[in-house]
């Protein structure tokens, strides 16, 4: 995937489009089912009125073209359902990426800070600390002592 000038896409440029491409088929697939629900309904009525009118021909051509309406109505909310189990699959994609780079960062910040850390003088400022703690103590015996 080169462009004109050899830039290739990070893998969240590419998520982010894919998924802004998702959620645009998904709103016109919803338009498309409400367009569809909207015919059902004039579909609906029509037959009702053919039906007072005796019209029994009619009738019959307008409730297969209902039916046919309604399975295409079917057919659009499976297929919104895939798409939206598509985006939310991208979504979580994109959450591992960025909770991967985080403990990228972390691992290396722990890393910079355990090459800092000098174990052995670590363990004489520890020692040190303990010998003037003790001598601290055995100051204020005398004094007390005293």
């Amino acid at each position: 995937m080169s462009f004109l000038f050899g830039k290739r896409k990070t893998p969240a440029e590419l998520l982010r489009e894919n998924k802004r491409m998702l959620d645009k088929s998904i709103r016109e697939i919803e338009r498309e089912r409400q367009g569809l629900q909207t015919q059902e309904k004039k579909l609906i009525a029509e037959i009702k009125k053919s039906a007072k009118q005796g019209q029994m021909g009619a009738v019959k051509v307008m409730a297969k073209d209902l039916i046919r309406t309604r399975h295409q109505i079917e057919k659009f909310l499976k297929l919104k359902s895939q798409l939206q189990g598509v985006s939310l699959r991208i979504q979580t994609l994109k959450s591992t990426q960025a909770m991967g780079e985080a403990m990228k960062g972390v691992t290396k910040a722990m890393g910079q800070m355990n090459r800092q850390m000098n174990l052995p003088s670590l363990q004489k400022i520890m020692l040190e600390f303990e010998r003037q703690n003790e001598k601290m103590e055995m100051v204020s015996e005398v004094m007390g002592d005293g």
